[in-house]
């Protein structure tokens, strides 16, 4: 049977199929595959599994994913962490206040979600808490402006939440952001049958959502509840890139006196100019700076590297192996008979 991965519960998945829901484990081969990810199984992952018993089954075969939304792996860059697989959209959920509205978390939200073919969308979360509503909706007019959808709600109120229920129907969307931002609230909000638990971020870091879901919407759809974060790698990224997501500064760039500008600090560069002169919002360009300033370029090391820098040697000073040497002499005996 055919069926998608709804929960993830340790060594076992939950699995929707046509005969119902089953609890799954993973053949061996596919666990131990390297795929270089954290994870060979996430939520939305499209599965082929086999009955084992009542309500049991093997996961025998995983379909290849439609989309995805990654990360940097937190411990190591260098390693890819899916969140979530074959989504249509990303609802990125931000808050006016508790926690404070990042515009620089959007943006990575942002880039993951066109990076993995995922559609964002974004929510501004908790408006009846704004002291200055000018504030919030300046942030939603610029993302307007790029052409993103944008929503204001509030799980309190109930402000926007019709509008946001006509952008998850009929599609499967998964929420993002930072920890506290209300996706849960939300989603209880619209459909109170969920009865997700909510709950604020303590002093610790700690959130309420602590594993990634798979649920049904009574009104069309589904959503996937992830746990918020604190920060977010983008996953992937080369500096010389960076600037290609940021549409207002790509166009810029090309402006710019210096080849591979990257509107730092360089003379004749198109971008800073418009930034001084107004015409680049601020809060965009630093939101560019914090991005590229994260973005590690890994070398990928060769066999010949050793991790002792001591026993390094330099190339100009190893001495040449015996076979090299043979074939130096071979070839200057080819060119004195020739």
């Amino acid at each position: 049977m055919k069926g998608t991965i709804t929960k993830i519960l340790s060594v076992m998945s939950l699995v929707d199929t046509p005969g119902g829901v089953l609890q799954c484990t993973v053949r061996t081969r596919l666990a131990e595959g390297d795929t270089g990810e954290t994870k060979p199984l996430v939520v939305g992952d499209e599965v082929e599994v086999e009955a084992t018993g009542t309500g049991e089954a093997v996961i025998t075969r995983v379909h290849p994913r439609r989309t995805r939304l990654s990360r940097a792996q937190p411990r190591d860059p260098r390693v890819e962490h899916v969140i979530v697989a074959n989504v249509d959209q990303l609802l990125i959920v931000s808050a006016v206040r508790t926690p404070p509205l990042r515009v620089g978390l959007i943006d990575r939200y942002i880039i993951a979600a066109d990076m993995g073919g995922v559609r964002p969308i974004i929510c501004i979360n908790k408006v009846d808490l704004a002291e200055d509503p000018a504030e919030h909706r300046g942030a939603a007019r610029l993302y307007r402006d790029l052409g993103y959808g944008v929503v204001l709600t509030s799980a309190k109120t109930g402000a926007g939440l019709e509008e946001l229920r006509d952008a998850l129907r009929g599609r499967s969307t998964a929420l993002a952001g930072h920890s506290g931002v209300g996706k849960s609230s939300l989603l209880n909000a619209m459909q109170p049958g969920l009865k997700l638990r909510t709950a604020p971020v303590d002093e610790r870091g700690r959130h309420c959502t602590s594993t990634v879901s798979l649920l049904r919407l009574d009104f069309g759809g589904y959503v996937v509840d992830t746990p918020g974060v604190r920060e977010f790698g983008v996953w992937n990224m080369a500096r010389r890139n960076v600037a290609e997501f940021y549409p207002e500064i790509w166009k810029l760039s090309g402006d710019c006196r210096m080849p591979g500008c990257i509107h730092v600090h360089e003379k004749g560069c198109a971008v800073l100019a418009a930034l001084e002169r107004g015409e680049l919002p601020r809060a965009r360009y630093e939101s560019y700076l914090g991005l590229l300033e994260s973005v590690h370029e890994h070398r990928v090391p060769r066999h010949t590297d050793v991790d002792d820098p001591a026993r390094q040697v330099a190339k100009s000073k190893r001495h040449p192996s015996r076979r090299t040497s043979k074939q130096r002499l071979e070839r200057r005996l080819r060119e004195d008979a020739e």
